[in-house]
């Protein structure tokens, strides 16, 4: 053979007389390509392709359901570097930011929320910020004990972050991500800050204003002027009120659980409320009650249904709670240990809202009734099915929309969409 590579139609060097490219020529050609690749595949490599699916499908409802699960899932997992703005940054934007709002007359709560996101996301959502928020998503599917719809849902926030860095178009107001990011940070702050705020002031409000200290007084004029930050950091200045808020808070809560399981105590869930709890809770409160044996089954099916709780409690569901508490503990019809239990209530949920959620479902012997003797009678027949489907919670919803209830009616609305993707079947024990 001829040590130099002859031409596709020069005689074959192996002496045969044929043309090279119809005697040796696609031999020579295998032993010079490179042998195939032997790299593992990548451990998500189903999952992003099935999230890459989902970006390109044209039913954008199915791409807003798994936001919606990857906002219960950031929850869950807490506030990490990677999975948040950074936390200083983010606190001084919105605490400029909503001073700034608040002194502009004729805004609306979504004109004001929007213009706030829109804000936070433009300053805090770099491309530096995008990279290392697709890293940390990819971390947390790649973590054990996950359901291929929280990988799918974690790859999708994944691809999301880090798709300005391969296209280079897509703005930071314009990446779902970053929003879904936003609304989970900006809840966590607004829960932190509302419960200190509210807790320092109810101190407050038993001294004397002589005798606050002129560093109080100038914290507290600075929280109702909208910047939380000087108030916080002068709760945490003071060791003795942080013992005594979460002495108090400590007590309160157990005031509150104890309350719950009174059977005289009235279900602090609407109907619409029980009946979506129901629904979402229904698969992690069956393993509850068929748990492992081992430790790290029960560990696992503990925080299942923790994770599963928070995400079943989101902003409105929780506001609508804390409005009916709140406007019962001020109704002038009720005794004063009912508003005084209500005012408990309303502090304690909205510092927990998770814990005493469950504490409720799990100690309360009154159900949600009904507000109309026609909802009564739609209540009892869904509880008469051996299963739930949206077709069957459809009159049901109808009916709120009939009494005027339209959040109820969208909360059921809510509850239809997650069973057409989690059948419930109830069996003897509900």
């Amino acid at each position: 053979m001829s040590p130099s590579k002859p031409g596709r139609n020069d005689p074959c060097p192996c002496g045969s007389g044929k043309k090279y490219k119809a005697c040796h020529a696609a031999e020579d050609r295998a032993k010079a390509a490179p042998p195939p690749s032997t790299a593992p595949a990548h451990p998500l490599k189903q999952d992003l392709e099935a999230a890459m699916s989902l970006l390109g499908d044209a039913d954008v409802s199915r791409l807003s359901q798994t936001l919606e699960h990857l906002s219960v899932l950031l929850q869950a997992a807490g506030p990490q570097p990677g999975l948040r703005y950074d936390d200083k940054a983010f606190s001084d934007h919105v605490g400029k930011a909503l001073a700034a709002l608040a002194a502009q007359e004729g805004l609306d709560a979504m004109q004001a929320r929007n213009s706030l996101r829109v804000g936070v996301v433009r300053e805090l959502g770099t491309r530096g910020f995008q990279e290392k928020l697709g890293a940390g998503l990819l971390a947390q599917a790649a973590k054990g004990g996950r359901t291929p719809e929280e990988r799918r849902a974690l790859c999708v926030g994944a691809l999301l972050a880090t798709a300005a860095k391969k296209t280079g178009k897509v703005r930071p107001e314009d990446n779902p991500v970053l929003d879904v990011v936003f609304d989970v940070q900006f809840r966590e702050w607004s829960q932190k800050h509302a419960e200190v705020v509210r807790k320092y002031e109810s101190l407050v409000a038993q001294m004397e204003p002589e005798s606050m200290t002129p560093e109080a007084s100038e914290a507290l004029r600075k929280a109702e002027a909208g910047e939380l930050d000087a108030l916080v950091k002068h709760v945490q200045a003071d060791p003795a009120l942080v013992e005594r808020i979460s002495r108090e808070a400590k007590e309160r809560a157990q005031r509150v659980e104890t309350k719950l399981r009174d059977p005289a105590t009235p279900s602090v869930f609407s109907p619409e409320e029980e009946l979506w709890l129901t629904v979402v809770l229904w698969e992690p409160l069956r393993a509850m009650k068929s748990q492992p044996k081992d430790p790290e089954g029960r560990r696992q099916v503990i925080a299942a249904l923790l994770r599963a709780v928070k995400g079943a409690v989101d902003a409105d569901f929780l506001e609508g709670m804390l409005e009916r508490m709140r406007a019962g503990a001020k109704d002038p019809a009720a005794d004063e240990p009912t508003r005084e239990w209500l005012t408990d209530a309303a502090i304690a949920f909205e510092a927990e809202p998770a814990r005493l959620v469950l504490a409720a479902l799990l100690t309360a012997r009154q159900e949600a009734k009904g507000r109309s003797a026609e909802e009564m009678v739609s209540l009892a027949d869904l509880k008469a099915l051996p299963a739930w489907t949206p077709e069957q919670l459809e009159p049901y919803r109808q009916l709120l929309e009939k009494e005027g209830r339209a959040s109820g009616a969208d909360r059921i609305r809510r509850a239809q969409g997650w069973l057409r993707e989690h059948p419930v079947q109830l069996d003897a024990e509900a």
